[in-house]
């Protein structure tokens, strides 16, 4: 992945989810005639603004955030006759409605975009096991090989992804029930009873804390390129080439192949192969990349690889909104999930990213296709508006959580208290952003 697509990508994001954010602010205030100065795309020096009608638009150098500046007499003197429109003149319930306006946006976007994606439709894979681990929660259910999972507490799961996330959703449901169709077609409900706490350590991977590994579709151990100057192109391997066997091991499969491959040491290896229906031996020996011996080929994948495999999820558009608010309501579950789980100190704070892994992860998926990018989006959007209602003084939340205790209290509170707590909400930001940056360069070392 190239470092302007990255770079480029993660421009698009912060932009688009930025824009939505503020704008929801923006809306709400002119919907209560507050008078907005400036509506702003960034931080720090402007680098393009234009002016429409009272308001000042601008793009600014540094992407990561934004603001709404309104008409407030607690910032700058206010003429007699708009200080009805001052943000801080305003009801407690209508600065309420317009502070939780931006964290709103963000919600309704990413229902927006899960919506287009289900009505697009979503390519995966079936959720088929293809083995069990020997005292592994999926063999003391009586789950084997072959077997297809349908749902989970009678939650359609016709994807690994979605059998993947609905799991997550239902972790807490004790215990799961399964409905499971076996490789004989025959279908069976079992129950998982599980104990530990997957979110606890979610790094393991699911297959691992299950007990199982999905099924992949195989491909065949055949060539499809040999790269000019590799170990395979030394050792005379040629396009179309089968695999037949390694070192007198039988290769059944391409993944069967690199197994094979990257489990050896750097030493000769005798590769028998057939080429043009005729076999033939040869000596290959792999070079290695980093730590992991490579020969520089590339598999050939069959155009009809995936047609007993795929599924393709797709909705029509009422359809679509009602699953995609059903989702992001799950996604939004699992994140208050995790950041409770995170508080108390029983998941780790390494899983916590900052804009180098955001940016990561924007260029892969744009990289791969239009819907990872917009899901990529959609989930990023979620986690921004949840941040933005957590009670931290100087993010929404936390003057959301001043207004509630306006509102209980009978009076605003005070300045002293405000400014405290605004100290305090500055030293968890900034420790926030100190463990997200460097969760980062570990990433990236």
């Amino acid at each position: 992945m190239g470092f302007l697509t990255a770079l480029l990508s993660f421009a698009v994001t912060i932009g688009i989810l930025v824009t939505i954010h503020e704008y929801g602010h923006y809306w709400v205030a002119k919907k209560f005639n507050v008078k907005i100065l400036r509506f702003s795309v960034g931080f720090g020096k402007v680098i393009k603004s234009f002016k429409r009608g009272e308001t000042e638009f601008t793009l600014c150098a540094i992407p990561l955030g934004g603001y709404v500046k309104m008409l407030d007499e607690g910032e700058a003197q206010v003429a007699d006759k708009e200080k009805h429109r001052a943000f801080n003149r305003q009801s407690v319930y209508k600065r309420f409605a317009i502070v939780a306006a931006g964290p709103i946006a963000n919600f309704i976007l990413a229902i927006i975009l899960y919506a287009v994606i289900f009505i697009i439709g979503v390519n995966g894979i079936k959720p088929v096991v293809d083995s069990v681990t020997k005292l592994g929660f999926f063999a003391q259910a009586g789950l084997q090989a072959g077997d297809e999972l349908l749902s989970i507490n009678n939650i359609s799961t016709p994807s690994i992804s979605e059998f993947s996330n609905q799991f997550i959703q239902a972790d807490e449901v004790q215990p799961l029930t399964l409905q499971v169709r076996s490789k004989h077609a025959n279908l069976k409900t079992t129950t998982l009873n599980l104990t530990g706490d997957f979110l606890a350590n979610p790094e393991q991977g699911l297959d691992q804390y299950l007990g199982f590994k999905f099924a992949m579709p195989k491909l065949p151990a055949t060539i499809e390129t040999v790269m000019p100057g590799s170990a395979a192109s030394k050792a005379g391997l040629q396009p179309n080439d089968k695999v037949l066997s390694v070192d007198d091991q039988v290769i059944n499969s391409w993944q069967e192949f690199v197994v094979q491959i990257q489990s050896k040491p750097i030493k000769p290896i005798k590769l028998l192969i057939k080429r043009n229906n005729t076999p033939l031996t040869l000596t290959l020996i792999p070079e290695l990349v980093g730590d992991t011996p490579k020969v520089g080929v590339s598999v050939a994948i069959p155009k009809d690889h995936l047609k007993d495999w795929q599924v393709l999820i797709k909705k029509q558009p009422i359809d679509a909104f009602v699953s995609a608010g059903e989702k992001v309501y799950q996604l939004t579950l699992l994140n208050l999930k995790m950041i409770k789980k995170m508080i108390i100190g029983e998941a780790s704070i390494d899983q916590i990213s900052g804009p180098v892994s955001i940016a990561n992860y924007a260029g892969k998926s744009a990289e791969v296709g239009l819907v990872p990018f917009l899901s990529f989006l959609a989930l990023i959007s979620i986690g921004l508006g949840l941040l933005n209602l957590l009670p931290i003084p100087l993010l929404d939340g936390g003057h959301l959580f001043f207004y509630v205790v306006e509102i209980i209290k009978g009076s605003p509170v005070s300045e002293w208290v405000q400014q405290t707590f605004a100290k305090l909400g500055l030293l968890v930001i900034l420790s926030l952003t100190f463990v997200a940056l460097y969760n980062d360069l570990i990433r990236l070392l």
